[in-house]
């Protein structure tokens, strides 16, 4: 929602989002206190979640930890939740592009986390990620990751409907450690002062790494050649997304010399027909463009045969990366 703050419609929403908020916490109360079971694995745990909707980016911050489990001689496995799956597949869009990056790794993808948990265990997974996991309370982390984006961490400050979070700022707490993204460009007062902030709301000193999502190469689809970013310096596009926040996908395309020409938006997870990429050609061989997608959008295009480029992303640490400790290895 653009409006501010104070916006007549969010003042109305403010009871909603205050009641929001009050029921996650008796929730998080009720598994603080024992009152309900949480689900132990013999392997090590580590979530990698947020306090609000939307994209902060956890699928690099996941990629990223599972390349360092595997570095420091783990067999790491990736549970989530499945959301927007299409039926009778195992794997979700960023499932799909986690394992396009990671053929070896395992995942498991199902409501039942605890259930899928075992499982890959079973598969011989020896350190679990927990992907959007900070409010599974059921099944037991080691680490709480928490991803915030450092340009609006809480947002407008409230829970949904009236704001973005999914519970109380207060929930910042159970994190072990915070991923400070899409920092780049903030001056370090700025940062600072996101890093007081943080200790402040979680009342204690949290391990906070700045990052940003940074375009690593382009993948041209069908045929898979890997492209240098230069390619797209000086050439017209035709951007195709159905992510969380489009407008950071046509900056990144600009700040890499892109000349857009027109944008195809669709909704976060949407799930592409063949005629809908089709069409997304033809208007950018109409534009004499070139079509570019996310990663994450051209795991729901594997099958079709529509000539695009795939802008791949990374995350990259403003200063030294996280120690393999700092994840429990």
């Amino acid at each position: 929602m653009a409006a501010g703050v104070g916006h007549p419609l969010r003042q109305a929403l403010w009871p909603l989002g205050l009641l929001y908020g009050a029921i996650a916490a008796v929730r998080n109360w009720t598994f603080d206190t024992g009152l309900r079971a949480v689900h132990r694995l013999p392997v090590p745990v580590v979530s990698i979640g947020n306090l609000t909707v939307g994209g902060t980016g956890k699928t690099p911050a996941v990629a990223f930890l599972c390349n360092l489990a595997r570095a420091a001689g783990r067999k790491p496995g990736v549970l989530a939740r499945g959301y927007g799956r299409a039926p009778g597949t195992q794997l979700n869009d960023e499932g799909t592009m986690l394992q396009r990056r990671l053929p070896w790794l395992l995942q498991a993808q199902d409501p039942d986390r605890v259930a899928a948990g075992r499982r890959l265990v079973q598969s011989g997974a020896d350190y679990i990620v927990l992907d959007d996991g900070m409010q599974h309370r059921t099944l037991h982390r080691d680490l709480d990751v928490v991803c915030l984006d450092a340009r609006r961490p809480f947002h407008n400050g409230s829970c949904l409907p009236a704001g973005d979070l999914r519970e109380f700022r207060s929930g910042l707490g159970r994190a072990g450690l915070v991923l400070l993204t899409r920092a780049g460009g903030l001056e370090r007062e700025q940062l600072a002062a996101r890093v007081a902030q943080i200790a402040a709301i979680a009342r204690k000193q949290v391990a906070v790494h700045a990052c940003e999502h940074a375009p690593s190469d382009l993948v041209r689809q069908p045929d898979g050649a890997v492209l240098p970013l230069s390619e797209l310096r000086g050439q017209r596009c035709v951007l195709l997304a159905a992510i969380a926040r489009p407008q950071e996908f046509r900056a990144t395309a600009e700040r890499l010399g892109a000349e857009v020409v027109r944008e195809l938006r669709f909704r976060d997870h949407h799930r592409f027909t063949e005629a809908e990429v089709t069409a997304a050609g033809k208007a950018a061989a109409a534009a004499a463009a070139v079509l570019v997608t996310t990663e994450k959008d051209d795991a729901r295009m594997i099958a079709f045969s529509v000539p695009r480029h795939v802008l791949r992303i990374d995350l990259r640490f403003l200063d030294a990366p996280p120690r393999a400790s700092e994840f429990l290895l």
